[in-house]
Protein backbone atom coordinates (compact mmCIF):
# COMPACT_ATOMS: atom_id res chain seq x y z
CA UNK A 1 0.00 0.00 0.00
CA UNK A 2 1.54 3.40 -1.01
CA UNK A 3 2.13 5.57 2.03
CA UNK A 4 0.57 8.87 2.73
CA UNK A 5 1.28 12.44 4.03
CA UNK A 6 -1.59 13.64 5.27
CA UNK A 7 -2.11 17.84 5.68
CA UNK A 8 -2.40 18.75 9.04
CA UNK A 9 -4.07 21.86 8.64
CA UNK A 10 -7.71 22.56 10.29
CA UNK A 11 -10.14 21.58 7.52
CA UNK A 12 -13.76 23.43 8.20
CA UNK A 13 -16.04 22.76 5.95
CA UNK A 14 -20.06 21.52 4.99
CA UNK A 15 -21.78 18.55 3.74
CA UNK A 16 -22.87 19.15 -0.02
CA UNK A 17 -25.63 17.57 -1.49
CA UNK A 18 -25.18 15.52 -5.20
CA UNK A 19 -22.09 14.28 -6.23
CA UNK A 20 -21.99 12.99 -9.88
CA UNK A 21 -20.25 9.23 -10.27
CA UNK A 22 -21.64 7.51 -13.07
CA UNK A 23 -20.28 7.44 -16.73
CA UNK A 24 -22.62 7.99 -19.71
CA UNK A 25 -23.81 4.88 -21.62
CA UNK A 26 -24.81 5.35 -25.22
CA UNK A 27 -27.62 3.35 -26.51
CA UNK A 28 -28.05 2.93 -30.09
CA UNK A 29 -30.11 4.52 -32.53
CA UNK A 30 -28.89 4.08 -36.18
CA UNK A 31 -26.41 2.82 -38.55
CA UNK A 32 -23.09 3.67 -38.79
CA UNK A 33 -21.84 6.25 -41.29
CA UNK A 34 -19.90 5.58 -44.63
CA UNK A 35 -16.48 5.78 -43.88
CA UNK A 36 -12.86 4.88 -45.25
CA UNK A 37 -9.81 3.63 -43.37
CA UNK A 38 -6.49 5.08 -43.60
CA UNK A 39 -2.85 5.31 -42.47
CA UNK A 40 -1.54 8.04 -40.37
CA UNK A 41 1.31 8.38 -38.68
CA UNK A 42 1.13 10.34 -35.67
CA UNK A 43 4.12 12.41 -37.00
CA UNK A 44 1.90 14.04 -40.09
CA UNK A 45 -0.51 15.17 -37.49
CA UNK A 46 -0.15 19.22 -37.51
CA UNK A 47 -0.51 20.37 -33.66
CA UNK A 48 -2.58 23.22 -33.03
CA UNK A 49 -0.86 26.94 -32.92
CA UNK A 50 -0.86 28.21 -29.63
CA UNK A 51 -0.11 31.95 -28.80
CA UNK A 52 1.10 33.78 -26.22
CA UNK A 53 2.60 32.21 -22.85
CA UNK A 54 1.92 28.75 -21.52
CA UNK A 55 -1.24 28.86 -19.66
CA UNK A 56 -0.61 25.46 -17.85
CA UNK A 57 -4.37 25.65 -16.54
CA UNK A 58 -5.80 26.06 -20.25
CA UNK A 59 -3.57 23.15 -21.28
CA UNK A 60 -4.63 20.87 -18.67
CA UNK A 61 -8.26 21.52 -19.15
CA UNK A 62 -7.87 20.87 -22.71
CA UNK A 63 -6.37 17.42 -22.30
CA UNK A 64 -2.51 18.36 -23.28
CA UNK A 65 -1.06 16.12 -20.28
CA UNK A 66 1.80 15.56 -21.95
CA UNK A 67 2.63 18.68 -22.55
CA UNK A 68 1.39 20.66 -18.97
CA UNK A 69 4.08 17.24 -17.63
CA UNK A 70 6.80 18.81 -19.82
CA UNK A 71 6.56 22.25 -19.05
CA UNK A 72 6.55 21.82 -15.58
CA UNK A 73 9.61 19.65 -15.72
CA UNK A 74 11.44 22.29 -16.88
CA UNK A 75 10.53 24.57 -13.85
CA UNK A 76 12.88 25.07 -11.52
CA UNK A 77 12.30 22.51 -7.95
CA UNK A 78 12.66 25.28 -5.79
CA UNK A 79 10.13 27.42 -7.61
CA UNK A 80 7.69 24.63 -8.01
CA UNK A 81 8.01 23.52 -4.44
CA UNK A 82 6.42 27.28 -3.53
CA UNK A 83 3.31 27.21 -5.28
CA UNK A 84 0.62 25.06 -4.90
CA UNK A 85 -1.10 26.37 -7.72
CA UNK A 86 2.08 24.84 -10.16
CA UNK A 87 2.29 21.38 -7.93
CA UNK A 88 -1.81 20.92 -8.34
CA UNK A 89 -1.49 21.32 -12.22
CA UNK A 90 1.87 19.12 -12.37
CA UNK A 91 0.18 16.52 -9.99
CA UNK A 92 -3.25 16.26 -12.30
CA UNK A 93 -0.97 16.32 -15.25
CA UNK A 94 0.66 12.58 -13.85
CA UNK A 95 -2.70 11.38 -12.58
CA UNK A 96 -4.16 11.70 -16.20
CA UNK A 97 -0.84 9.98 -17.28
CA UNK A 98 -2.20 7.31 -14.66
CA UNK A 99 0.88 7.81 -12.44
CA UNK A 100 -0.45 8.13 -8.83
CA UNK A 101 3.77 7.44 -7.25
CA UNK A 102 4.53 10.58 -8.96
CA UNK A 103 1.62 12.55 -8.53
CA UNK A 104 0.85 12.00 -4.55
CA UNK A 105 3.96 13.69 -3.38
CA UNK A 106 3.40 17.01 -5.64
CA UNK A 107 -0.61 16.58 -4.40
CA UNK A 108 -0.23 16.52 -1.01
CA UNK A 109 2.44 18.95 -0.83
CA UNK A 110 0.13 21.05 -2.95
CA UNK A 111 -2.67 20.71 -0.48
CA UNK A 112 -0.28 21.90 2.37
CA UNK A 113 0.43 24.79 0.74
CA UNK A 114 -3.17 25.88 -0.23
CA UNK A 115 -4.79 28.33 2.07
CA UNK A 116 -8.35 28.19 0.19
CA UNK A 117 -10.68 24.81 1.41
CA UNK A 118 -12.31 24.33 -1.99
CA UNK A 119 -9.02 23.86 -3.86
CA UNK A 120 -8.13 21.45 -1.03
CA UNK A 121 -11.28 19.86 -1.54
CA UNK A 122 -10.54 19.42 -5.14
CA UNK A 123 -7.14 17.78 -4.82
CA UNK A 124 -8.60 15.68 -1.94
CA UNK A 125 -11.05 14.70 -4.24
CA UNK A 126 -9.00 14.06 -7.17
CA UNK A 127 -6.92 11.79 -4.93
CA UNK A 128 -9.64 9.70 -3.80
CA UNK A 129 -10.49 8.76 -7.05
CA UNK A 130 -7.26 7.99 -7.85
CA UNK A 131 -7.04 5.72 -5.36
CA UNK A 132 -10.15 3.77 -5.60
CA UNK A 133 -9.31 3.24 -9.31
CA UNK A 134 -5.54 1.57 -7.97
CA UNK A 135 -8.00 -0.27 -5.60
CA UNK A 136 -7.12 1.28 -2.71
CA UNK A 137 -10.39 1.85 -1.03
CA UNK A 138 -9.11 2.47 2.61
CA UNK A 139 -7.23 5.67 0.90
CA UNK A 140 -9.83 7.07 -1.20
CA UNK A 141 -12.00 7.17 1.56
CA UNK A 142 -9.41 9.06 3.76
CA UNK A 143 -9.34 11.92 1.19
CA UNK A 144 -13.31 11.90 0.76
CA UNK A 145 -13.70 12.41 4.14
CA UNK A 146 -11.00 15.06 3.23
CA UNK A 147 -12.69 16.44 0.57
CA UNK A 148 -16.06 16.40 2.84
CA UNK A 149 -14.62 18.44 5.56
CA UNK A 150 -13.18 21.11 2.88
CA UNK A 151 -16.76 21.81 1.31
CA UNK A 152 -16.08 19.79 -1.82
CA UNK A 153 -19.98 18.39 -2.51
CA UNK A 154 -20.17 14.85 -1.27
CA UNK A 155 -23.28 12.60 -0.54
CA UNK A 156 -23.49 10.74 2.50
CA UNK A 157 -23.91 7.34 0.22
CA UNK A 158 -20.65 7.35 -1.31
CA UNK A 159 -18.74 7.49 1.51
CA UNK A 160 -20.82 5.14 2.95
CA UNK A 161 -20.08 3.25 -0.15
CA UNK A 162 -16.41 3.51 0.37
CA UNK A 163 -16.58 2.75 3.78
CA UNK A 164 -18.13 -0.51 3.13
CA UNK A 165 -15.57 -1.46 0.39
CA UNK A 166 -12.34 -0.27 2.48
CA UNK A 167 -11.73 -3.60 3.78
CA UNK A 168 -12.07 -5.47 0.89
CA UNK A 169 -9.41 -7.31 -1.26
CA UNK A 170 -11.43 -5.72 -4.55
CA UNK A 171 -11.27 -7.63 -8.02
CA UNK A 172 -10.19 -10.69 -6.56
CA UNK A 173 -8.67 -14.10 -7.70
CA UNK A 174 -7.57 -14.30 -11.19
CA UNK A 175 -3.10 -14.49 -10.81
CA UNK A 176 -1.21 -12.00 -13.08
CA UNK A 177 -0.80 -13.37 -16.64
CA UNK A 178 -3.84 -15.28 -16.73
CA UNK A 179 -5.59 -15.58 -19.90
CA UNK A 180 -8.49 -16.06 -21.16
CA UNK A 181 -10.29 -15.86 -24.82
CA UNK A 182 -13.96 -15.68 -25.29
CA UNK A 183 -16.73 -15.07 -28.02
CA UNK A 184 -19.08 -11.92 -27.72
CA UNK A 185 -22.20 -10.57 -29.77
CA UNK A 186 -22.84 -8.17 -31.29
CA UNK A 187 -26.23 -9.40 -33.38
CA UNK A 188 -28.79 -6.46 -33.71
CA UNK A 189 -26.63 -3.51 -32.02
CA UNK A 190 -23.01 -2.73 -32.56
CA UNK A 191 -22.43 -3.31 -28.89
CA UNK A 192 -20.07 -5.88 -27.15
CA UNK A 193 -22.13 -8.38 -25.16
CA UNK A 194 -20.70 -10.66 -23.80
CA UNK A 195 -22.48 -13.88 -21.48
CA UNK A 196 -21.60 -13.85 -17.39
CA UNK A 197 -22.31 -15.74 -14.63
CA UNK A 198 -23.29 -13.64 -11.12
CA UNK A 199 -23.20 -15.36 -8.07
CA UNK A 200 -23.90 -18.51 -10.14
CA UNK A 201 -27.28 -17.02 -12.03
CA UNK A 202 -26.95 -16.84 -15.88
CA UNK A 203 -26.59 -13.29 -17.67
CA UNK A 204 -25.39 -11.28 -20.51
CA UNK A 205 -23.62 -7.75 -20.01
CA UNK A 206 -22.38 -4.71 -21.93
CA UNK A 207 -18.32 -4.41 -21.77
CA UNK A 208 -18.15 -0.61 -21.68
CA UNK A 209 -15.24 1.54 -21.17
CA UNK A 210 -17.34 4.60 -21.11
CA UNK A 211 -18.97 3.59 -17.61
CA UNK A 212 -16.81 4.22 -14.51
CA UNK A 213 -18.31 1.38 -12.77
CA UNK A 214 -19.96 -1.83 -13.48
CA UNK A 215 -23.76 -1.15 -13.33
CA UNK A 216 -26.68 -3.55 -12.78
CA UNK A 217 -30.57 -3.08 -12.98
CA UNK A 218 -32.31 -2.62 -9.48
CA UNK A 219 -34.32 -6.41 -10.26
CA UNK A 220 -31.17 -7.28 -11.97
CA UNK A 221 -29.20 -7.02 -8.53
CA UNK A 222 -32.03 -8.28 -6.51
CA UNK A 223 -32.55 -11.57 -8.59
CA UNK A 224 -28.87 -12.66 -8.75
CA UNK A 225 -28.37 -11.47 -4.79
CA UNK A 226 -25.94 -8.15 -4.86
CA UNK A 227 -25.35 -7.39 -1.45
CA UNK A 228 -26.82 -3.64 -1.32
CA UNK A 229 -25.00 -1.04 0.94
CA UNK A 230 -27.10 0.37 2.98
CA UNK A 231 -27.91 3.85 2.85
CA UNK A 232 -25.65 4.48 -0.22
CA UNK A 233 -28.41 6.46 -2.09
CA UNK A 234 -26.54 8.80 -4.67
CA UNK A 235 -27.17 10.40 -7.88
CA UNK A 236 -25.91 9.83 -11.27
CA UNK A 237 -26.16 11.81 -14.19
CA UNK A 238 -27.07 11.19 -18.36
CA UNK A 239 -27.55 13.29 -21.29
CA UNK A 240 -27.67 16.73 -20.23
CA UNK A 241 -26.84 16.25 -16.78
CA UNK A 242 -30.37 14.57 -16.43
CA UNK A 243 -29.97 12.95 -12.64
CA UNK A 244 -31.44 9.56 -11.64
CA UNK A 245 -31.16 7.71 -8.58
CA UNK A 246 -28.72 4.83 -7.60
CA UNK A 247 -26.96 2.74 -4.90
CA UNK A 248 -23.95 1.18 -4.28
CA UNK A 249 -23.37 -2.60 -4.05
CA UNK A 250 -21.08 -5.69 -3.62
CA UNK A 251 -20.69 -8.55 -6.38
CA UNK A 252 -19.52 -11.84 -4.26
CA UNK A 253 -18.64 -13.81 -7.31
CA UNK A 254 -18.61 -12.76 -10.95
CA UNK A 255 -17.79 -15.06 -14.01
CA UNK A 256 -16.85 -14.23 -17.58
CA UNK A 257 -14.71 -15.04 -20.54
CA UNK A 258 -13.10 -17.85 -18.70
CA UNK A 259 -12.41 -15.71 -15.20
CA UNK A 260 -13.59 -15.55 -11.62
CA UNK A 261 -13.67 -12.76 -9.99
CA UNK A 262 -14.71 -11.56 -6.41
CA UNK A 263 -15.42 -8.43 -4.38
CA UNK A 264 -16.67 -6.29 -7.13
CA UNK A 265 -18.26 -3.10 -6.52
CA UNK A 266 -21.61 -2.03 -8.38
CA UNK A 267 -24.16 0.67 -9.30
CA UNK A 268 -27.78 -0.33 -8.85
CA UNK A 269 -30.06 1.76 -10.93
CA UNK A 270 -33.50 1.77 -11.66
CA UNK A 271 -34.39 -0.53 -14.28
CA UNK A 272 -36.22 2.22 -17.04
CA UNK A 273 -32.58 3.66 -16.32
CA UNK A 274 -31.08 0.57 -18.57
CA UNK A 275 -34.30 0.09 -21.03
CA UNK A 276 -33.46 2.12 -24.42
CA UNK A 277 -36.28 2.93 -26.85
CA UNK A 278 -34.84 2.55 -30.13
CA UNK A 279 -35.81 2.54 -33.77
CA UNK A 280 -35.01 -1.32 -33.90
CA UNK A 281 -37.40 -1.67 -30.38
CA UNK A 282 -36.44 -1.61 -27.20
CA UNK A 283 -33.20 -2.29 -25.79
CA UNK A 284 -33.01 -3.98 -22.43
CA UNK A 285 -29.93 -3.75 -20.69
CA UNK A 286 -29.53 -5.77 -17.45
CA UNK A 287 -25.46 -5.19 -16.95
CA UNK A 288 -22.68 -3.06 -18.21
CA UNK A 289 -19.09 -4.48 -17.25
CA UNK A 290 -17.19 -0.28 -16.52
CA UNK A 291 -14.04 0.64 -16.57
CA UNK A 292 -12.56 -0.13 -13.10
CA UNK A 293 -13.73 -3.75 -13.61
CA UNK A 294 -12.35 -3.88 -17.20
CA UNK A 295 -8.76 -1.71 -16.45
CA UNK A 296 -7.88 -5.44 -13.85
CA UNK A 297 -7.24 -6.88 -17.96
CA UNK A 298 -5.21 -6.20 -20.70
CA UNK A 299 -7.88 -6.09 -23.39
CA UNK A 300 -7.95 -7.61 -27.16
CA UNK A 301 -10.39 -7.10 -29.37
CA UNK A 302 -11.46 -8.61 -32.65
CA UNK A 303 -14.70 -7.67 -33.22
CA UNK A 304 -14.54 -9.33 -36.87
CA UNK A 305 -13.38 -12.86 -35.55
CA UNK A 306 -16.22 -11.73 -32.55
CA UNK A 307 -13.09 -12.24 -29.90
CA UNK A 308 -12.45 -11.00 -26.85
CA UNK A 309 -8.96 -12.20 -25.20
CA UNK A 310 -8.57 -10.62 -21.61
CA UNK A 311 -5.10 -11.34 -19.79
CA UNK A 312 -5.11 -10.29 -15.90
CA UNK A 313 -2.35 -7.54 -15.61
CA UNK A 314 -1.01 -4.92 -12.90
CA UNK A 315 -1.98 -1.58 -14.19
CA UNK A 316 -0.03 0.43 -11.51
CA UNK A 317 3.17 1.57 -11.88
CA UNK A 318 2.75 3.34 -15.24
CA UNK A 319 5.71 3.74 -17.25
CA UNK A 320 5.15 6.54 -19.17
CA UNK A 321 5.67 5.63 -22.39
CA UNK A 322 6.29 8.44 -24.99
CA UNK A 323 3.71 7.41 -27.06
CA UNK A 324 0.79 7.18 -24.39
CA UNK A 325 -2.70 7.72 -26.02
CA UNK A 326 -4.97 7.19 -22.86
CA UNK A 327 -5.34 9.33 -20.19
CA UNK A 328 -7.64 9.41 -16.98
CA UNK A 329 -9.87 12.63 -16.98
CA UNK A 330 -12.60 13.07 -14.26
CA UNK A 331 -12.21 8.86 -13.77
CA UNK A 332 -13.05 8.37 -17.53
CA UNK A 333 -10.79 6.89 -19.98
CA UNK A 334 -9.84 9.56 -23.22
CA UNK A 335 -7.67 8.70 -26.37
CA UNK A 336 -5.03 11.37 -27.67
CA UNK A 337 -6.70 11.97 -30.87
CA UNK A 338 -6.86 13.98 -33.97
CA UNK A 339 -9.46 15.62 -36.09
CA UNK A 340 -8.42 16.00 -39.64
CA UNK A 341 -5.52 15.51 -39.49
CA UNK A 342 -4.55 18.58 -36.69
CA UNK A 343 -4.30 17.60 -33.02
CA UNK A 344 -4.70 16.83 -30.53
CA UNK A 345 -8.35 16.13 -29.10
CA UNK A 346 -10.17 14.27 -26.11
CA UNK A 347 -12.08 11.44 -27.43
CA UNK A 348 -14.04 8.94 -24.57
CA UNK A 349 -12.87 5.51 -24.87
CA UNK A 350 -16.44 4.17 -25.24
CA UNK A 351 -17.35 0.41 -26.08
CA UNK A 352 -20.87 0.87 -25.00
CA UNK A 353 -21.55 3.87 -27.69
CA UNK A 354 -22.44 2.83 -31.55
CA UNK A 355 -21.84 5.64 -33.01
CA UNK A 356 -18.00 7.88 -32.51
CA UNK A 357 -19.43 11.31 -32.30
CA UNK A 358 -17.87 15.23 -31.28
CA UNK A 359 -19.11 17.99 -29.19
CA UNK A 360 -20.01 21.11 -30.21
CA UNK A 361 -17.16 22.49 -27.98
CA UNK A 362 -14.78 19.65 -29.98
CA UNK A 363 -16.17 21.18 -33.63
CA UNK A 364 -15.45 24.44 -32.32
CA UNK A 365 -12.28 23.83 -30.99
CA UNK A 366 -11.45 21.89 -34.49
CA UNK A 367 -13.01 24.99 -36.76
CA UNK A 368 -15.39 22.38 -38.27
CA UNK A 369 -18.59 23.87 -40.33
CA UNK A 370 -21.46 22.16 -38.61
CA UNK A 371 -25.15 21.68 -39.85
CA UNK A 372 -27.61 24.36 -38.37
CA UNK A 373 -30.40 21.58 -38.57
CA UNK A 374 -31.12 19.58 -35.93
CA UNK A 375 -32.08 15.87 -36.91
CA UNK A 376 -35.54 14.60 -35.36
CA UNK A 377 -33.71 11.42 -34.40
CA UNK A 378 -32.72 10.62 -30.62
CA UNK A 379 -29.98 10.12 -28.93
CA UNK A 380 -30.77 7.77 -25.94
CA UNK A 381 -28.60 7.66 -22.75
CA UNK A 382 -28.89 6.37 -18.74
CA UNK A 383 -31.83 7.50 -17.09
CA UNK A 384 -33.88 7.77 -20.28
CA UNK A 385 -32.62 10.89 -20.99
CA UNK A 386 -32.53 12.18 -24.40
CA UNK A 387 -30.74 14.77 -26.90
CA UNK A 388 -31.21 16.02 -30.16
CA UNK A 389 -28.29 16.01 -32.63
CA UNK A 390 -26.67 17.89 -36.01
CA UNK A 391 -23.88 15.95 -37.84
CA UNK A 392 -20.82 17.22 -39.44
CA UNK A 393 -19.98 16.44 -42.82
CA UNK A 394 -16.79 15.03 -44.35
CA UNK A 395 -14.93 14.50 -41.30
CA UNK A 396 -11.55 12.25 -40.61
CA UNK A 397 -10.52 11.07 -36.60
CA UNK A 398 -7.38 9.75 -36.36
CA UNK A 399 -5.69 7.73 -33.09
CA UNK A 400 -2.67 5.21 -32.71
CA UNK A 401 -1.25 5.69 -36.64
CA UNK A 402 -4.82 4.98 -38.24
CA UNK A 403 -7.71 7.62 -38.87
CA UNK A 404 -11.33 6.66 -40.20
CA UNK A 405 -13.16 9.40 -42.51
CA UNK A 406 -16.65 9.44 -41.91
CA UNK A 407 -18.88 11.05 -44.30
CA UNK A 408 -21.21 12.43 -41.74
CA UNK A 409 -20.70 12.56 -38.06
CA UNK A 410 -22.99 12.89 -35.06
CA UNK A 411 -22.35 16.40 -33.06
CA UNK A 412 -23.70 16.02 -29.25
CA UNK A 413 -24.80 19.33 -28.18
CA UNK A 414 -22.11 20.69 -24.91
CA UNK A 415 -21.72 17.42 -22.73
CA UNK A 416 -18.90 18.22 -20.32
CA UNK A 417 -18.29 14.60 -19.22
CA UNK A 418 -17.43 13.96 -23.02
CA UNK A 419 -15.01 16.89 -23.42
CA UNK A 420 -14.80 16.89 -27.72
CA UNK A 421 -16.62 13.76 -28.40
CA UNK A 422 -16.57 9.43 -28.55
CA UNK A 423 -14.17 7.10 -30.32
CA UNK A 424 -16.94 4.32 -30.27
CA UNK A 425 -17.62 1.59 -31.96
CA UNK A 426 -18.16 2.84 -35.45
CA UNK A 427 -14.21 3.45 -35.22
CA UNK A 428 -13.33 0.75 -33.40
CA UNK A 429 -14.55 -2.52 -35.15
CA UNK A 430 -12.48 -1.56 -38.17
CA UNK A 431 -9.37 -2.74 -36.13
CA UNK A 432 -8.02 -5.16 -34.48
CA UNK A 433 -7.63 -3.10 -31.20
CA UNK A 434 -5.41 -3.87 -27.93
CA UNK A 435 -5.51 -1.99 -25.00
CA UNK A 436 -2.71 -1.58 -22.05
CA UNK A 437 -3.42 0.25 -18.91
CA UNK A 438 -0.24 -0.57 -17.57
CA UNK A 439 1.47 2.21 -20.43
CA UNK A 440 -2.19 3.76 -20.67
CA UNK A 441 -1.78 3.15 -24.57
CA UNK A 442 -4.19 1.82 -27.30
CA UNK A 443 -2.76 -0.12 -29.95
CA UNK A 444 -4.80 -0.47 -33.01
CA UNK A 445 -4.04 -2.60 -36.03
CA UNK A 446 -5.53 -3.80 -39.60
CA UNK A 447 -7.36 -7.51 -39.29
Amino acid sequence: MTSVRRCEASRAGRLAAVAAVAAILFAPFCASPDLSVEVQPSREVRPQLRMGRFNAEERLARGEFLEVEDYFQGMPRAELEKSPQSLALYGKALLARGDLDAALPLLTRAIELEARPIRRGELDWALSQAFLFWNEPALALEFAEAARRDGYGLVPGFLRFLDAVKDLDLYAGPPLAETHEAEFSMSGFDLIRLPVRINGSESAAIVDTGAAYTILTESFGREVGVREIPDSKAFGRGLHAKEFPLTFGIVDRLDFAGFSVGNVPVMLMPDDALLFETSRGKFPVPMVLGLHLIKQFTVDLDYGRRRLRLTRADFRGAGRVAEQNLFLSRGRLFVRASINRAGWYQLLLDTGSEPTMLTSTGVKRAGLPVSNKFYPKKLYGLGRSQAEWTRVDSVTIGASGFAVRFRNLVVKQDEEALEDGILGNSFLKNFLVHIDFRSMKVTLAQP
